[in-house]
């Protein structure tokens, strides 16, 4: 193989291996932050307020951004062909497609995300979480509580 070849496959495997590794530090900072939660006596599921249809967001991120990949690996292949095929302005043609259809679609995906109605209706939104103390006096003669009483924390 080349060294060209070899650069190129190179380079590949380190986006691959920067890519994954944000993966694993996003679900490790999501860890963290659960974990913290049940600490602290909390109820991650309850403070989890997602939108619906995040999963078409995230969908339409990874695509385009697979797309935007592709286009911009596959650009450099305009200078490379002969000049009969490449004869368009900016280099652009048909080798380009692999890369703009994914970028099209990912981009129609993240607008239909934000455009779309919230498919919950409104008002059956789980309560917000109270947080409550107790707040009362102590009966020094027989080491009780006296005058108990819940205050919300603010």
């Amino acid at each position: 193989m080349s060294s060209i070849v070899l650069a190129a496959l190179l380079g590949w495997l380190i986006a691959l291996a920067i890519f994954l590794g944000f993966i694993a530090v996003l679900r490790y900072i999501d860890h963290r932050e659960r974990m913290a939660l049940i600490a602290r006596g909390i109820d991650p599921n309850r403070l989890r307020r997602r939108r619906s249809g995040t999963g078409v967001l995230r969908a339409g991120l990874i695509v385009a951004m697979v797309g935007l990949a592709l286009t911009i690996g596959l650009y450099p292949l305009g200078y490379i062909l002969p000049s009969i095929v490449t004869a368009t302005p900016l280099h652009v043609g048909p080798w380009l497609l692999p890369g703009l259809i994914p970028l099209g679609v990912g981009g129609a995906l993240v607008i239909s995300y934000y455009l779309g109605p919230d498919s919950r209706p409104p008002g059956n939104d789980p309560p917000d979480p109270v947080f409550l103390r107790v707040v009362g006096g102590r009966d020094t003669e027989k080491g009780v509580a006296t005058d108990l009483r819940l205050s919300r924390l603010t």
